[in-house]
């Protein structure tokens, strides 16, 4: 995935509340969605997401973004 896409994936997570819910939107797996933001984090060097094991809330890097 190229950065755009990866900043698509963020963006739908970060919507939905959940990377299942951005999958379904995005028509794609959860690994997918959840690997496509991972890379843009890496790629900006810095957590836009905080993730547990049951929620996903945007860290302000993330709100920025």
């Amino acid at each position: 995935m190229d950065t755009l896409q990866n900043m698509r994936a963020f963006s739908c997570v970060a919507e939905a509340g959940s990377f299942t819910a951005a999958a379904v939107q995005l028509d794609t797996t959860t690994a997918n969605v959840s690997r496509a933001v991972s890379n843009l984090e890496a790629h900006l060097q810095t957590r836009l997401l905080n993730r547990t094991t049951r929620s996903v809330s945007v860290t302000e890097a993330g709100e920025q973004l």
